[in-house]
């Protein structure tokens, strides 16, 4: 009965997000159809990088945090155990988290790289 939270914090916050980004693409779309076109800029390159990084980590961690929880929890004198909608649910945040990591790596990989850049390409 300890899993309920995070149950809930995922069943809804994933059709939240979801609904976030109709909520921009609807925006997207009703700035093309009034002629607004040059108010909707192409995002660049870094700046999708800077996000698809940030988002793959938080994603990874959370995933990770899910799996290990229980454990951590029962550390601290908390009886938990970690069933198999926890950990299915924690997986599938882990690979969709990773999956965003790879997609960094390869957009980073296409993109190219002035002489300034240090090791992973931080200045």
């Amino acid at each position: 009965m300890t899993d309920w939270p995070i149950i809930l914090l995922i069943l809804e916050g994933i059709p939240f997000l979801a609904f976030v980004y109709y909520l921009e693409h609807k925006k997207k779309m009703y700035l093309l159809e009034r002629g607004g076109a040059d108010r909707i800029k192409e995002e660049s390159i870094d700046l999708r990088l800077e996000r698809r990084l940030s988002s793959g980590l938080f994603l990874s961690l959370a995933g990770a945090s899910l799996i290990f929880s229980p454990n951590l929890a029962g550390v601290a004198g908390i009886e938990t155990a970690l069933n198999f909608e926890l950990l299915v649910m924690g997986i599938v945040v882990l690979c969709s988290g990773l999956a965003m990591l790879l997609g960094y790596g390869i957009m980073r990989g296409k993109k190219p790289l002035s002489a300034s850049d240090g090791f992973l390409g931080l200045k």
